[in-house]
């Protein structure tokens, strides 16, 4: 199967190119029979890696087509001038910016280019790229000429502006080469895409997967999932960027591939035939040559290797469960928007009586002259209004003003009332903008599709977005909106205190592996019991002095830090006293911690249950100064961090594999994962049968070195009733 050189017309084409190969243009694959010739070499050698280069296409989708109108009435609104041209340019811009978003859409995306490469060859295949070589090439103003009529800014008058600004001339290309179409190649790809023995590989190979599930009415590729992202991860959880050409320096002592023709997956609909041909060949490529180099590390490391192959066990299930989706009532979620608004007014009102006329919340210049100010705002205001608070600023802003930030606001909570209407009101905005209006582009007929992350925390916890789930509130007005299909019931089921149960797994602390093992026992009233000395506490001893150092101490929590998570209840003395009583209470976990610091400094790492590793560098700063005992000391709480929350995401993507071998899919699916939890939908009828099968299948029971886990399970028709 050698590569073959093309003409500079085009008109030799090849089946793949050689590793080795200097082509002077790749070759691309053009006919069935070179289709089935590629399958037939990737089958001998069992294994290979895949990359697609999608477009959005607007007109192929209702949903986005109606949200383009809805977004260009409101355009509409807002411009100042109705001349034809700004119009038009106005409507493209809205156009251009939902193509965008659809190509980066998978369930949406239109794939037309797929790379494939394995042991010595690689394949680009074309399956519509609308451009074939350049005629004229394009042209871009920096800004310092007037562009040439046509191209220029439109003013309101309607005439072409001659002031100078940036524009871009689109090259002119000669018509395409004949190529394939997408149903004849992922028909002949489909022995390789559907063999469960064949290995797949690729960099975020979720987004390919579901991408190319379309053309295979929706089916996920079977066979082992292996991505080239978690690989990197796996070998070093620090990195600031996960992206193949980042992750392709880090291994490739520091060469950029892409230092030519640069990274062009976002502009390829608009690059030469030849470049994009050249810009697939490589993106498979480099994908197969990381995973061959970066495996084979990993495997030389048995821990490491532990943990890598429970996240490719758990790949394709995230995958499914990001198909899934899960249903959100619409109509509920504009009632619970126009709750918000009144919310937020109410906020708006409290605020307005302890700050100056005009103050705007939103204005961190307003909100720094409430919070610090100490002089005159200005003349004719009442004596309530002239001066400010005058708070001291937690801290400033890397330009050297005082900070206004969230976090800052809750370092201020408890010295001025207005300090909690402001921390409110924040939170209703995010809440309304994130669940309310931020949902809406983001529905799939009426569900929505949230990704999850695997490379986002260093301890191997999931991330997600599109929302970010793992920030959704436990108020049941934003849970509530997420519901079960018709004739479908939510089974929402969670640990209960997994990350206490994990530290009681490895510290073997005597007291812990009683209170676990007695199932009457409540984690946080005992603890209160053993810091205060009695036989019985009340509900706010629970809370104060049992939940609030549970949560805090299992990580070195500091008696400033439990001060102010008991919202001042105790003085920093009486807090550090809590510390000293819940160390010696707990000892066993103490001398535990102790042990996880000083594997830490020895190794420069620690290692959760699975031998997933937390490099922490900063463990070892020297100095007295300020900065190196504050890094020192996050790196101390990462470490404790990195092995409790570590373990605990392993036993989660344990349950998540687990789930997905014993739901029939697609009458049951798995929905989302957030912290502790799973949700899952089944028919309604069956919901009893398969309450404790979920359960059973989390570990509920199971021990775990003396330690047994405990998974409870609820149901309904909403997120929020079901917990």
């Amino acid at each position: 199967m050698g590569a073959v050189t093309p003409s500079l017309d085009g008109s030799r084409k090849a089946r793949g190119v050689r590793a080795s190969g200097g082509l002077v243009r790749a070759p691309y694959v053009s006919t069935v029979e070179e289709l089935e010739e590629l399958v037939e070499y990737i089958k001998g050698v069992g294994e290979f890696s895949f990359d697609v280069e999608s477009r959005g296409n607007i007109h192929k989708n209702s949903e986005v087509l109606a949200q383009v109108e809805q977004d260009w009435e409101e355009k509409q609104a807002s411009l100042k001038s109705t001349h034809p041209s700004v119009l038009t340019r106005s409507r493209q811009a809205i156009e251009d910016r939902w193509t965008g978003n659809m190509a980066l859409d998978p369930l949406r995306n239109d794939v037309f280019w797929i790379g494939l490469a394995t042991e010595g060859m690689s394949w680009a295949v074309p399956m519509g790229h609308p451009n074939g070589e350049i005629l004229v090439e394009e042209v871009r103003g920096d800004g310092s000429t007037v562009p040439p009529p046509g191209y220029r800014d439109i003013l309101s008058s309607g005439k072409e502006s001659l002031r100078k600004s940036k524009y871009h001339i689109p090259a002119v290309f000669t018509p395409p080469p004949t190529q394939l179409d997408q149903e004849t190649v992922f028909k002949a790809l489909e022995p390789l895409f559907f063999d469960e023995n064949i290995v797949k590989v690729n960099q975020n190979i979720k987004f390919d997967c579901k991408s190319i599930a379309k053309y295979y009415g929706g089916q996920l590729p079977t066979g082992r999932y292996i991505d080239t992202l978690i690989l990197m991860h796996i070998l070093d959880e620090n990195l600031m960027r996960y992206d193949l050409g980042s992750i392709i320096k880090e291994n490739f002592a520091g060469h950029d591939p892409y230092a030519a023709d640069g990274k062009i997956g976002a502009t390829i609909t608009s690059e030469a035939f030849s470049k994009a041909t050249a810009y697939v060949h490589r993106d498979a490529r480099w994908a197969w040559l990381l995973y061959r180099k970066m495996y084979n590390k990993i495997c030389k490391v048995e821990g490491l290797h532990k943990a890598l192959m429970l996240d490719i066990d758990c790949i394709r299930p995230v995958a499914q469960m990001e198909m899934n989706g899960i249903h959100v009532n619409t109509r509920m979620m504009t009632n619970v928007g126009k709750d918000l608004d009144m919310d937020i007014n109410n906020c708006l009102r409290e605020i307005s009586f302890h700050s100056f006329p005009g103050f705007n919340p939103d204005s961190n210049n307003d909100l720094a002259t409430l919070l610090f100010n100490k002089t005159r705002i200005g003349k004719g205001y009442p004596a309530d209004y002239i001066r400010g608070l005058g708070l001291k600023p937690a801290k400033l802003t890397a330009g050297g003003k005082p900070s206004t930030d969230r976090d800052t606001l809750g370092k201020l909570k408890g010295k001025h009332e207005v300090i909690q209407h402001l921390l409110d009101y924040s939170e209703l905005k995010k809440l309304k903008s994130t669940y309310v209006e931020g949902l809406t582009p983001m529905l799939h007929k009426s569900r929505l599709h949230p990704q999850f992350h695997f490379h986002r925390t260093a301890t191997g916890r999931f991330a997600s977005s599109g929302p970010n789930l793992q920030n959704i509130p436990r108020d049941t007005k934003i849970r509530s909106l997420f519901t079960a299909g018709e004739g479908e019931t939510l089974i929402v089921a969670d640990y209960s205190q997994i990350e206490m149960r994990i530290m009681g797994m490895f510290s073997q602390d005597q007291e812990l592996l009683r209170i676990f093992a007695d199932p009457d026992i409540d984690l946080h009233e005992e603890t209160a019991k053993l810091i205060l000395g009695k036989d019985e506490v009340t509900g706010e001893e629970r809370q104060i002095f049992g939940k609030t150092p549970n949560f805090l101490m299992g990580y070195g929590g500091f008696a400033k830090k439990l001060v102010e998570s008991t919202k001042g209840h105790l003085t920093e003395e009486q807090a550090q006293e809590v510390i000293n009583k819940y160390n010696s209470a707990y000892a066993g976990m103490t001398d535990w911690k102790r042990k996880v610091l000083d594997t830490a400094r020895s190794k420069g790492y620690v290692e959760t249950l699975y031998g997933r590793r937390r490099r922490v560098p900063d463990i070892l700063t020297e100095g007295n100064d300020s900065d190196s005992w504050r890094k020192r000391s996050r790196a101390e709480r990462q470490a404790i961090n990195a092995v409790v929350q570590g373990t605990a995401a392993e036993i989660m993507k344990e349950a998540i594999v687990n789930i997905d071998g014993i739901l029939p899919f697609p009458t049951h699916r798995m929905l989302v994962q957030v912290h502790d939890e799973v949700v899952v939908s089944v028919p309604s009828d069956e919901v009893f049968d398969w309450k404790p099968r979920i359960e059973t299948a989390m570990g509920n029971g199971r021990t775990l070195m003396g330690v047994p886990l405990e998974v409870e399970a609820g149901h309904a028709l909403s997120w929020a009733e079901a917990k």
